[in-house]
């Protein structure tokens, strides 16, 4: 049993793997605009507040409608059988919509914090920074350094024309390092989807977590470099 379950997760991690790459490259590609356009009439609502603030905010609207769609797609799994083979391609589906949004939530708080979404090999940059602090492959130091992949990289690095040349020397590694770490993890809470009442309750709950837990990565990583 625990064979066939370690069979699964490999294969299912090697599938979010490829999924969530191509997720994070088209939101960064795609969504600038109206992620800018989200993050002003943020700023518009809450006028003078700070940028962490508002990060905060966003974190919260977005993880409670996460959690409900993390509920609604574990229903499947309460028939067994059919409900269940079901239920994994409603939970794959609901992981794609969790890592675009969870992108989404990264470029609002880079755009909050002033850095242009148009900017799009420096903000890939960011997102693939910020997705690695959350599986502990890249580290915050002292004095605005961040640490990935045994190198560690200075504010000034991390702006303007330098991020692009960074990234574009980077951004490939270290995506396949976040990714392959992200995966595995999902990978895991998708198996546990699958008990009936319980596995509702784990996909909402991973959705909420996970993504405010993010957004307190990205407010500290943007706050850190500036």
């Amino acid at each position: 049993m625990a064979r066939t379950s370690d069979r699964l997760v490999v294969a299912l991690s090697e599938r979010l793997t490829t999924t969530t790459d191509r997720a994070i490259r088209t939101v960064v590609k795609h969504r600038g605009p109206a992620i800018a356009a989200s993050g002003d009439a943020l700023r518009a609502t809450y006028p003078g507040s700070d940028p962490a603030r508002l990060l905060r905010i966003a974190a919260a609207r977005r993880s409670w409608h996460l959690a409900g769609t993390g509920a609604a797609s574990a229903i499947p799994a309460l028939v067994p059988g059919p409900g269940t083979l079901a239920e994994i391609s409603a939970a794959l589906g609901d992981v794609a919509l969790l890592t675009a949004a969870q992108v989404e939530l990264i470029l609002e708080g880079a755009h909050l914090f002033g850095r242009p979404l148009s900017d799009q090999d420096a903000r890939l940059l960011d997102v693939l920074l910020v997705l690695g602090m959350d599986v502990g492959a890249v580290r915050l130091r002292r004095g605005g350094v961040v640490e990935a992949m045994g190198n560690r990289y200075r504010p000034d690095e991390l702006r303007g024309a330098r991020a692009d040349t960074l990234s574009a020397s980077v951004s490939g590694r270290l995506a396949l390092q976040v990714t392959g770490r992200l995966a595995r993890r999902r990978a895991h809470i998708i198996l546990g989807r699958e008990i009936p009442i319980l596995g509702i309750g784990l996909a909402a709950g991973y959705n909420l977590r996970s993504t405010r837990g993010l957004g307190g990565e990205a407010s500290r990583f943007f706050r850190h470099i500036a």
